[in-house]
């Protein structure tokens, strides 16, 4: 086994055993899995989201093209060439896990459409994606009055909507290559 030269990672000052740069998007994301697994067991986070909301966005920019909204903006997270205003909810999760498990909460319903993408919480691969109009989001939450939003399971979901798997992961391939330009 030949020897992994460290190099130097300038935010702490600490050897990495690889260079990050020379990685692609998806070898990364199977490398942040790894840290978020012993992590876990170590008790030292919680939940494997963190780079979800962000890549999903990315690849919802990919697969749609437009502009993303600022991060402030409560309503839409894409605007596409069209117009058109996309909400894009994500979610990672274990295969086999069958409990019922919830995208993050939506308190607004100011968008033209929601995409909802499903991950494998051990590969960051895409599971499925499906785009609901806002008018079918909303008919399938369920109110959560102490929070003041509208949870939606995942499960009815995947029973609902388009299935945009497809452009969702040719998109997701894409992924290292440049973003779309801003319409």
């Amino acid at each position: 086994m030949t020897p992994v030269e460290s190099v130097a990672d300038p935010a702490e000052g600490m050897a990495l055993p690889f260079r990050p740069q020379e990685l692609t998007a998806r070898q990364l994301l199977a490398s942040h899995v790894a840290v978020l697994d012993e992590l876990l067991r170590r008790g030292v986070v919680r939940t494997r989201n963190s780079p979800l909301g962000d890549l999903a966005e990315a690849i919802a920019l990919r697969a749609y093209g437009g502009t993303l909204a600022p991060n402030s903006e409560k309503s839409y997270d894409l605007t596409t060439r069209n117009g058109r205003r996309i909400q894009v909810k994500a979610r990672l999760v274990d295969p086999a896990d069958r409990r019922s498990q919830n995208f993050s909460a939506f308190r607004s319903f100011d968008f033209d459409d929601a995409l909802f993408l499903l991950f494998d919480s051990t590969s960051y691969d895409l599971i499925w994606a499906r785009q609901l109009t806002a008018e079918a989001t909303k008919a399938i939450g369920r109110r959560v009055e102490h929070t003041n939003s509208s949870a939606i399971v995942i499960r009815t979901v995947a029973a609902t909507g388009t299935d945009v798997s497809a452009t969702v992961r040719e998109a997701y391939e894409k992924i290292d290559g440049p973003a779309p330009a801003d319409s």
